[in-house]
């Protein structure tokens, strides 16, 4: 894992931070596919391992999908419909799956907006702790898009 999702232990609890607060948290670049089933695998094989917080670093828990990539068609949302629709499914949707295949107790820690896979990774939680600032939204219809990320 890199800086990007810092896994902190501290007795029994894993707390999982989403760090790119100067941007709000994005998911869905390879990269973070990669550092979510390496801390999942992580927490799995830790039989002392009892309980999970999951949070974002700064105001946002996790503002979805990287929308400049999007919109500049970079990175992770590249290519023809068809690329994008497979790494979709070999890419974002295993940030899903590896949340949910987490077998302890995950608390969502939502300190600002969960938008889009946002939403969806703190709605995968089994409890969800929500600030006063949070906010939760599935806004793809209102930027063009059709929601894919295989989440709740």
């Amino acid at each position: 894992m890199n800086e990007w999702l810092k896994f902190e232990k501290e007795g029994h609890i894993v707390t999982l931070t989403m760090n790119r607060p100067e941007i709000r948290n994005p998911l869905g670049e390879s990269d973070d596919v990669k550092n979510f089933e390496e801390a999942s695998s992580l927490i799995n094989n830790d039989r002392d391992v009892r309980c999970v917080i999951l949070t974002g670093e700064g105001a946002a828990f996790s503002a979805g999908g990287n929308v400049k990539n999007m919109k500049e068609k970079k990175g992770n949302f590249s290519g023809s419909s068809v690329a994008l629709r497979e790494r979709y499914r070999y890419g974002i949707h295993r940030i899903v799956r590896s949340v949910w295949n987490i077998e302890v107790p995950v608390i969502a820690a939502v300190n600002g907006a969960a938008i889009g896979l946002g939403n969806d990774v703190a709605c995968l939680a089994d409890i969800r702790i929500a600030s006063k600032n949070a906010r939760f939204g599935v806004t793809f219809l209102k930027i063009g898009l059709i929601p894919g990320d295989g989440g709740a």
